[in-house]
């Protein structure tokens, strides 16, 4: 089994993962970069699962979350 070199990886996060029934699915190199776009994605379709997403602790909630829903992958 070969091991994923460091440049191929991609971060992976889907709202599936999440438990939501959404087909979305965001790819990119950086955790950074996966969780912005996850978070936005999340606050502009799933508001109502989620109430509203704007106080920095809510915004540190949907984020840890996102973190237990993202996925290193290979590239």
């Amino acid at each position: 089994m070969e091991i994923p070199v460091e440049e191929t990886m991609l971060i992976r996060f889907s709202c599936k993962d999440m438990g939501l029934n959404c087909p979305f699915v965001v790819k990119g190199k950086t955790l950074e970069e996966v969780t912005q776009k996850a978070l936005e994605h999340v606050r502009e379709k799933h508001a109502k699962d989620f109430n509203v997403i704007d106080s920095p602790a809510q915004i540190e909630a949907m984020q840890k979350a996102l973190a237990r829903s993202t996925r290193v992958i290979p590239g």
